[in-house]
């Protein structure tokens, strides 16, 4: 009975906009939390797999990779490869901000979280710009990864706890993730929120990696937070999170994801007058208000596309990172760390620039609406 109440609690904690218009009234704050910017380096490893599903395309990367192995006697090795989002720190700050004052009429509160980085908060702090020092902290566990998103590191030692987090991802010990782990929950200011928790990356099959989901949160939970609803993840998953809180007692938070040009799709509503009030909020009063916006409501295939399209238009007014080649980057084994514009002057194979082309053709206004009309909404989330 206690389970169904946290379940049923969980659940009325969370709305969705446009079925509660003015979810918002009451509060002086909405939260956006988990969001990157250029500092990000986002893996590519997992181009190959997604490349069955294109065949065509899949067919040229394998002669490239043939012929790069026939010149070096090595394939191309896509876990060397990294791209990054299109905004400085200031615009996607200013982009989390402008969403919350527009769409809900209140104060922003807004963590950046890079992967592993803490520039894009010291950017923000060098400009005056009260940000949390946050990041998104990457976890080996096992056969698969988690990430945990580690908001308002105490300025003063934000680095040298980013520089332990770094050394246990580069070489992953129980001892130290304990020890860190214990370290960082005895932050009272800090937040710790296991980001997308159901989400695999295609390292392992979903059953495995749910499986190593629930060891680790037997052997951690007591250290996390809270458990993130994901912006970007579909309802399926999240309405498994917002389970997972009401079995473990660990609250459910928002966290849009947000990499390119659609803000966060979920934030927090709070009362709170600073961001470490609203860690106590979460972390003292186990009370957190999720609100998904808008966006959220699109088929999740649709957003995808838009995400991609975002991540490989030319952006022209970013000197110097205007097209994808200069925003995705390769670490070569002799020349080292260069933009695949240093390899495609020409912006790549034909084969790639004709799947940019039809990305952009269905990230369209024209066929976003009519994928809608074909595809539905998205699942109700929530009360």
């Amino acid at each position: 009975m206690r389970r169904i109440r946290r379940s049923l609690d969980n659940a009325r904690n969370v709305q969705c906009l446009w079925r509660h218009p003015s979810a918002g009234r009451g509060y002086a704050a909405a939260v956006s939390l988990h969001s990157h910017t250029s500092h990000s380096r986002e893996g590519l490893d997992f181009v190959p797999r997604v490349l069955t599903r294109v065949p065509a395309l899949a067919h040229k990367v394998e002669e490239l990779s043939a012929q790069r192995r026939k010149e070096s006697g090595s394939p191309i090795a896509f876990e060397r490869a990294f791209w990054r989002p299109p905004l400085h720190a200031h615009a996607a700050w200013d982009l989390e901000a402008a969403q919350i004052r527009k769409t809900l009429q209140l104060r922003p509160l807004v963590s950046i979280t890079d992967h592993d980085d803490l520039e894009a908060c010291a950017d923000l702090q060098a400009i005056g710009i009260a940000a949390p020092y946050s990041l998104e902290w990457t976890v080996p566990y096992g056969a698969t990864v988690f990430h945990i998103g580690v908001h308002n590191l105490p300025a003063e030692h934000a680095r040298e706890f980013a520089a332990e987090m770094a050394r246990y991802t580069q070489a992953p010990q129980t001892a130290l993730l304990t020890t860190l782990l214990a370290e960082l929950d005895a932050l009272p200011d800090t937040l710790l929120i296991l980001n997308h928790p159901f989400c695999c990356e295609l390292r392992t099959d979903r059953a495995n990696h749910v499986e190593h989901l629930r060891r680790f949160l037997d052997a951690y939970g007591a250290r996390l937070h809270a458990l993130e609803l994901n912006g970007l993840q579909p309802a399926s998953d999240n309405r498994a999170v917002i389970q997972m809180a009401a079995d473990t007692g660990i609250p459910a938070i928002s966290g849009g994801d947000r990499h390119c040009l659609e803000p966060n799709a979920t934030v927090n509503l709070t009362n709170a007058a600073s961001f470490a009030e609203f860690v106590d909020e979460v972390r003292s009063d186990r009370l957190s208000r999720v609100l998904f916006l808008p966006q959220y409501r699109e088929p999740i295939a649709a957003r995808y596309i838009e995400f991609i399209w975002q991540a490989v238009r030319n952006y022209a007014d970013l000197p110097g990172r205007e097209r994808w080649v200069d925003r995705v980057f390769y670490d070569h084994e002799i020349k080292g760390v260069l933009p695949l514009a240093a390899f495609w002057p020409n912006g790549g194979p034909w084969a790639l620039r004709y799947f940019i082309a039809a990305i952009g053709f269905l990230a369209s206004p024209q066929l976003r609406a009519t994928m809608r009309l074909a595809l539905g909404e998205q699942e109700q989330i929530g009360a």
